[in-house]
């Protein structure tokens, strides 16, 4: 059996989620992204896939499979089809109002086709359907996350060759799903058209798997620290590469494709080599420990927060800096307050499928 050099505690690992969810409500401040060119892209070349090869740093309880399978089903795609559903309820009546649902274009679906494509959202958790029918892209993260603990769980009883088979299928995956991310709208977009045929966001959830396994594989060893270190100045330096490219106007669509493939890797060996640098950070911590409800509520208040700014205000650098301390504290509370409502708590965020039910 492979010995496993990584080790990452609870405090180093809610520290480093910590870090990520702030990172993820700057990437959705849209006053900061607007203000600062280029920081959408770069965010979003590394900081929501980090959250994909996190669990892979730290061992999982061993349990029946099966159970396993419902604990995370009630974890992550319970509480999906909870907020799609509620969200995609407020879209509905929201349409005819100044609310931006980020221009997603009109598939011109009626009638029967319509609740078709509802249904197949839920059963998929398809990218753009989701963006459709809710208004809100975020919701996709938690399909991927529960297929690609599933993959994850089940392949440690794979033979070796079968596990190579599924990291070529994961390889082809991350490129397709994870690389070229964005691509022409719908019907002309075969990521589109992949996740109509990906119950469970399957396919995402083996390119995830693909990108956690490959960062795993790499940083187990005996040379971690050292790979930590040069994966770090690689990291730095791509980033400044990164913010060069796009200032000189030079950055294309092959440059991105490549910043998309390694940032996620390179990103994790720097939060892996500093992680108990981040473990002394309480504020990191207790935004880790919460990071999950923090996640599903952070995007309405960014939404609004940018809004205001458009309509009352202005969208300048100051104002993103006072959004993001906004957001972070008020979903932070918000999502305290929200578990401590222990029947609302259980009927939206269970921890098992008794929790549903009971």
């Amino acid at each position: 059996m492979e010995k496993e050099y990584i080790n990452l505690n609870k405090e180093q690992s809610a520290a480093i989620k910590g870090l990520l969810i702030f990172l993820i409500i700057l990437g959705h401040n849209a006053v900061f992204t607007n203000s600062v060119p280029g920081s959408f892209g770069y965010l979003y070349t590394f900081h929501v896939q980090a959250f994909f090869i996190l669990p892979f740093l730290y061992k999982t309880k061993k349990e029946k499979y099966s159970d396993s399978i419902k604990k995370d089903f009630a974890r992550l795609y319970y509480p999906y089809i909870i907020f799609f559903i509620l969200l995609s309820i407020i879209c509905y009546f929201m349409q005819g109002s100044s609310i931006d649902t980020n221009g997603v274009i009109d598939i011109n679906a009626t009638g029967i086709k319509k609740i078709l494509l509802y249904i197949s959202t839920i059963l998929t958790g398809n990218f753009y359907l989701i963006d459709y029918f809710s208004g809100f892209q975020y919701l996709w993260f938690l399909p991927v996350m529960f297929s690609m603990s599933v993959i994850r769980k089940k392949e440690r009883k794979k033979e070796r060759k079968k596990e190579r088979t599924l990291m070529v299928i994961g390889l082809i995956c991350y490129i397709i799903f994870f690389v070229f991310m964005y691509g022409q709208p719908y019907k002309s977009n075969i990521n589109y058209i992949l996740m109509l045929f990906s119950p469970f966001a399957i396919l995402q959830g083996c390119g995830a798997y693909f990108l956690g396994k490959a960062s795993f594989s790499l940083m187990n060893n005996d040379k971690s620290r050292i790979i930590n270190i040069i994966c770090t100045i690689l990291f730095v330096t791509l980033s400044v590469t990164y913010i060069v490219l796009t200032y000189c106007d030079y950055m294309d669509k092959i440059s991105q494709w490549c910043f998309r493939f390694i940032m996620p890797i390179l990103f994790i060996n720097l939060l892996y080599l500093y992680k108990d640098f981040f473990a002394r950070f309480n504020l990191l911590k207790k935004l880790g420990n919460n990071s999950f409800p923090i996640y599903l509520i952070h995007p309405m208040l960014c939404t609004i927060a940018y809004l205001i700014c458009e309509r009352y205000l202005s969208i300048n650098v100051v104002y993103a800096i006072i959004i993001q301390i906004a957001v972070v504290f008020i979903s932070y509370y918000a999502s305290v307050l929200w578990q401590k409502i222990t029947p609302l708590r259980k009927k939206t965020l269970p921890r098992s499928l008794d929790e549903i039910y009971n």
